[in-house]
Formats: C-alpha cells, sequence, structure tokens
C-alpha cells in the first residue's frame, strides 16, 4: 500500500507512533553510547588474531568482546530494520538515497555477523580463528562508522520528523 493509499491516521495514533520512534531513537542512542569500549577492544583483539590467531588472551578478549556485540547488534539492526526504517520511509522523512545506504550498511554487517556465528574464539584452530579476528576487527571498525553515520544523519533526521 503506497503513502497515497493509506487511510489517514487519526491523531492518537500518529502520536503513539511518535511516541514509540522517539524511545526507539532514545534507546539506539543509548546503546551506541555503551558499544564504544568494546568496539575497540574488537578491533584490538580481531587485527592481533587476524596475524597471530595463538595469542590466548587476544583470543579471550575477542571472545568477551562477541559476547558483548553480538545481542547489542542483533537487537539494534532488528529495531532500525523493523520498526525505525519503515517508519521513516512511511513518512517521507529521509531520502532513497540514505535508506540504501543504511540498509547496505546492514547487510554488510550481517555478512561479518555470520562467519563470526558459532565461532569459538577460545576453541576453535588457529586458522578459523584468524578468519573470524579479521571479521571481528572489520566488524567493529564498520560499526563504529555506521553509529558516527547514524549520529549525524540519522538520529538528527529523526528527531526532526518527530517534532515538525
Amino acid at each position: 500500500m503506497t503513502t497515497a493509499d493509506k487511510p489517514p491516521a487519526t491523531q492518537a495514533e500518529r502520536f503513539s507512533d511518535t511516541r514509540k520512534i522517539r524511545d526507539l531513537t532514545e534507546e539506539l542512542s543509548r546503546e551506541e553510547y555503551r558499544l564504544g569500549l568494546s568496539l575497540l577492544d574488537a578491533a584490538v583483539a580481531g587485527v592481533v588474531l587476524g596475524f597471530k590467531p595463538s595469542d590466548r588472551e587476544m583470543r579471550a578478549q575477542a571472545q568477551r568482546c562477541w559476547e558483548i556485540l553480538k545481542p547489542q547488534l542483533n537487537q539494534h539492526l532488528l529495531s532500525e530494520d523493523e520498526t525505525v526504517l519503515p517508519w521513516a520511509g512511511d513518512a517521507d522523512g529521509l531520502p532513497p538515497e540514505v535508506m540504501d545506504r543504511i540498509k547496505n550498511s546492514h547487510r554488510e554487517m550481517r555478512a561479518l555477523i555470520s562467519k563470526l556465528n558459532g565461532v569459538s574464539f577460545e576453541k576453535d584452530p588457529d586458522k578459523v580463528v584468524a578468519v573470524a579476528g579479521k571479521a571481528l576487527g572489520v566488524l567493529a571498525v564498520k560499526l563504529d562508522d555506521l553509529i558516527d553515520s547514524e549520529e549525524m544523519r540519522l538520529l538528527p533526521a529523526l528527531r526532526r520528523m518527530l517534532f515538525a
């Protein structure tokens, strides 16, 4: 159903949608702040393991970081993909190229996450850990870039849409 075909929303429905999106944008901002140190640790562990997968300390650090990042990433991507982006698209608040860029970033993140799922940094052989370490390092850098982009572009645009 296109925007033109949709029946007009009542004021209560618009207020409810606005409140949901406002709450989600605040939650996403808090999540991004909490991820900072874990991202740095993950990037360092990933780079080291890519070259020296036998490093036990970095294996343990990578495992800790991945256990912290994985649930937050899944929740963050799910929240944006199922709620925020469809709402922003329906409200015509974000240009299509911005929506496409965000969706592409999310696809790239999911591809990297799939390389990490099922990997035990502490128990798997060096060959597996080296590949996973590189994926973790790239994921950390891409996630940091995505967070910066969202803080500078997406969240302010959503706030303008909410309070317009």
